[in-house]
């Protein structure tokens, strides 16, 4: 969430704040609290209190209360916002009428789970960005992924059929456009992505992680 915050610091009030009903924020360290009727925004460590106007300017409203803190928290609204997935190149995988974004690496175990899952799926298309988020080697993988040549070889590491370090080296096309590639890192910057799998729901529902068997479940269960 992008926020825009006016807020004043009242320390002495934290302590009975936190005492009341709260909902987590997507903004580091802070949390969106209640006590007599009233929401303020307090700092995790209790010792600030923000107290004002928070404006989401992804869902383009201001947040007044724990529901709208929690919506803030789980889903992220793309069609609101001006993120093109497209914009990344990713890996299309289906053609349903929904969309979920996907953001991976090549070394993450639990997102190679998640690829042998979704292609079982129907109904869905599945967007899957990949984003060097473990360090060098990720870096380099996700680099031939964008450049190398044998396009087939690339599609195999990306669906989880090859080795990542079976396309570090090879040859790659004259001239490649690596812009994707940073558009992928500002993305996962600006979502606040932290680890992956991270995944999109089409109705904005986020999650972060993934365990075998789960995906359908999570693509059908109600909305926050």
């Amino acid at each position: 969430m992008a926020a825009m915050v006016n807020c004043s610091y009242a320390a002495d009030q934290a302590t009975g704040i936190k005492e009341g009903v709260t909902s987590p924020l997507p903004l580091n360290g802070m949390v969106a609290a209640v006590k007599n009727g009233k929401l303020a925004f307090v700092s995790d460590n209790g010792r600030f209190v923000f107290q004002g106007t928070v404006y989401d300017t992804w869902s383009q409203k201001n947040i007044e209360s724990l529901r709208d803190a929690e919506l803030a928290y789980k889903t992220i609204d793309v069609k609101k916002t001006k993120f093109q997935v497209d914009d990344l190149n990713p890996l299309t995988v289906g053609s349903g009428d929904k969309t979920v974004i996907i953001f991976t690496d090549p070394f993450c175990p639990s997102c190679h789970v998640l690829l042998d899952d979704l292609k079982k799926v129907e109904g869905y298309t599945f967007k899957i960005v990949y984003v060097p988020l473990m360090g060098d080697e990720s870096s380099k993988v996700v680099r031939a992924m964008q450049c190398i040549k044998d396009r087939e070889s690339a599609q195999d590491v990306m669906l989880g059929q090859a080795k990542p370090q079976s396309i570090v080296g090879k040859a790659e096309v004259p001239a490649c456009d690596t812009s994707p590639i940073a558009k992928r890192i500002v993305s996962a910057h600006m979502f606040g992505i932290k680890g992956v799998p991270f995944m999109i729901r089409d109705d904005g529902l986020i999650r972060l992680g993934y365990d075998k068997g789960e995906l359908n479940n999570w693509l059908s269960a109600p909305g926050i």
